[in-house]
């Protein structure tokens, strides 16, 4: 596994906790199946996540932008569910 060092991880978060938490949650989902967001040799599920947040394709959001973006999600759902329908009752009026 790469160790990063104290350098590398203060460019990440100051918070060591903060990071432990980010990589133990992507590593579990990758373990449930996620692919990798990085192209990698790595088998271990917290090696790819650490080396996924080394690289920044994983960061760190806070609980508000977090909620954004799930409203953000339902939006486009919802608009995606009602063009589908709308193509459906054309397609059964024709």
């Amino acid at each position: 596994m790469n160790i990063l060092s104290f350098g590398e991880i203060s460019k990440i978060t100051t918070s060591r906790y903060a990071l432990a938490s980010l990589v133990s949650k992507r590593a579990r989902e990758i373990v449930a199946g996620e692919d990798a967001l990085i192209d990698t040799e790595l088998e271990n599920p917290v090696s790819i996540a650490m080396q996924e947040v080394a690289e920044g394709a994983v960061d760190f959001t806070t609980k508000e932008r977090y909620e954004e973006i799930l409203e953000e999600k339902r939006i486009r759902r919802e608009a995606l569910e009602a063009e589908k329908s709308e193509e459906e009752e054309e397609l059964a009026a024709e």
